[in-house]
């Protein structure tokens, strides 16, 4: 669990917005979400802008 608060931390930080959990972290083991985050920072994309969350769906 250490890990996984270290990266939505660190996706907060960079982003200055939290990781949505929901859905994603409900849908997903927490080793699927580090990798989620760490994709997402390394190109410096939100979840929206890499494709793991449509911003029009109501989730």
């Amino acid at each position: 669990m250490e890990k996984l608060e270290e990266a939505l931390e660190l996706y907060e930080r960079t982003f200055e917005e939290s990781f949505p959990t929901i859905p994603l972290l409900m849908d997903n083991s927490d080793e699927d979400v580090i990798r989620m985050i760490n994709k997402c920072v390394s190109q410096n994309k939100d979840v929206y802008g890499m494709g793991f969350l449509d911003e029009k769906a109501i989730y």
